[in-house]
């Protein structure tokens, strides 16, 4: 693991945890079971973690040690993290947001590797809760009724350039270890999502940030590249509370802040029925990668939406060759992100994949990758929306048939799932009795309201058997298990 400071350890379940594989099942059933095990994984998540913490300490211009404990609840799947004395971030930093979650996929990462099932981990300070240090300032803000009927979101897609004070230098936000820039990349995946809700889900769909490719006057860049804060603040000049919260910050990154809260605080002023974040994820170690979605801590009524998305984006995803093991966890994480937490209306979080794996790296920017992510996002709320639970595409099994010779008869299919339209039937074949007079076929259905029947036709003088293996693929390339049955050509 990076940043341990001694020699390979082999741990009582036998993982090394210097480089971490995936643990059997026996070796997962004996660190949840061995005391031992147990504590000494512990022991190197807690090594890792302050060993974590003091180098994004130091970077800060401080210098000291703060000691650090971990519990990990396995029944719940939640670990927590409790800092001792020394270590309190505070509002003008977005209480250090952009490290502390960052370290919880990385420290989530390891457990798992170990044996150790964990989804939600959560922080103390010294033995509190950032809410109990800042009550009003992380209060979450009064919810408003969600509509039967929705009309428009938000899509806010990552980052954008800030200035730095106070010499006024502009910088991205996130850091490109492997060249590719989520400040940059992630408006791409926007333009995706939103094309998708406005043709699949009828919304009207507002954006964070500029897409106009003229320069911002005042940094010369692209206004395309720039963060929701400048953008913000050139249609709300008057707006200060919306974009400019900490005028008064000595921080040199206080726009960074800002621009946390104006995505959140415009979603509020357009009254949106929905917030969707779109970012790339990071961590210090190359090996953590996949798609994550998370929800607020305080805000549990935006779980279904945040695991709706989750579960369709692991549909679609996979769906796609190359793409069928891309990781993807089974269920939302509750973090304590300022994004979520402001949204008075339903607000989840994307991390579609990590800009530190080399693997995720590609992903992100394959073409294929990002229409299928933005499916699943834009599947999963229009499910979620709708009060229908997101299942996987399944046929229903089909019955033997007996077909007269020289005619043909309609064949009702049944299915479970929430299917894209046009649908195709794909018929193979898996056995015929009479070589060369079997053939495969395959027929779309183009309207979701009639129901799905196939034609099975007996066209030639003589009787026979063959036996087929029916598929039904979406309009996104999500397939179901094949269904296999036989067709007898019977004389009457």
């Amino acid at each position: 693991m990076k940043g341990l400071k001694f020699a390979p350890v082999v741990v009582a379940c036998g993982l090394f945890f210097a480089s971490p594989v995936l643990a059997s099942g026996a070796q997962v059933e004996k660190v949840a079971e061995d005391p031992g095990a147990y504590a000494e994984v512990v022991a190197l998540l807690e090594r890792e973690a302050a060993s974590q913490l003091t180098r994004h300490l130091q970077q800060t211009g401080e210098l000291r040690q703060v000691s650090v404990s971990i519990r990990i609840d396995m029944k719940n799947r939640s670990m927590m993290v409790s800092f001792g004395p020394g270590y309190l971030p505070g509002p003008e930093g977005s209480y250090d947001e952009l490290f502390l979650i960052p370290m919880a996929s990385s420290l989530r990462f390891y457990a798992e590797k170990s044996g150790l099932d964990v989804n939600d981990i959560d922080f103390l300070f010294d033995g509190k809760t950032l809410e109990e240090y800042y009550p009003e300032d992380l209060a979450v803000p009064p919810q408003v009724q969600v509509r039967s009927t929705q009309t428009s979101a938000l899509v806010s897609a990552s980052h954008g350039y800030i200035s730095l004070h106070p010499g006024r230098e502009w910088e991205f936000q996130r850091p490109a270890p492997l060249g590719v820039q989520e400040d940059t990349l992630s408006p791409a995946y926007g333009d995706e999502l939103q094309g998708l809700i406005e043709q699949r889900s009828g919304l009207t769909v507002h954006r964070a940030r500029s897409r106009s490719t003229e320069l911002h006057p005042e940094s010369g860049k692209p206004w395309e590249h720039m963060s929701s804060r400048y953008h913000l603040k050139a249609l709300f000049p008057e707006r200060t509370d919306m974009w400019n919260e900490f005028p008064n910050s000595p921080a040199s990154a206080r726009e960074k802040d800002e621009d946390i809260r104006a995505r959140p605080n415009y979603a509020n002023h357009l009254g949106v029925d929905v917030m969707l974040s779109l970012h790339t994820n990071g961590s210090e170690s190359a090996s953590v990668r996949g798609t994550e979605v998370y929800y607020h801590q305080e805000k549990p009524q935006d779980k279904p939406l945040a695991d709706s998305i989750l579960c369709a984006m692991q549909e679609i995803i996979r769906a796609q060759p190359g793409y069928q093991d891309f990781p993807i966890r089974e269920s939302s994480s509750a973090a304590r992100h300022g994004e979520n937490r402001i949204g008075t209306m339903p607000s989840i979080i994307v991390e579609t994949a990590y800009h530190s794996n080399p693997d995720d790296v590609a992903a992100l920017q394959d073409p294929v990758f990002r229409a299928a992510s933005m499916k699943g996002v834009e599947k999963g709320y229009r499910l979620w929306a709708a009060g229908k639970t997101c299942e996987p595409l399944a046929l229903h099994p089909i019955p033997d048939v007996d077909v007269l010779v020289q005619s043909s008869r309609d064949v009702g299919l049944g299915y479970t799932g929430n299917p894209q339209y046009p649908l195709a039937v794909e018929l193979s074949l898996t056995s015929c009795s009479e070589a060369g007079a079997c053939t495969p076929t395959t027929t779309t259905f183009d309207d979701p309201v009639k129901p799905l029947a196939i034609t099975l036709a007996c066209n030639g003088p003589g009787s026979g058997v063959v036996r087929l293996t029916a598929v039904l693929r979406d309009a996104d390339g999500v397939a179901t298990a094949p269904v296999e049955f036989a067709q007898a050509c019977v004389r009457g």
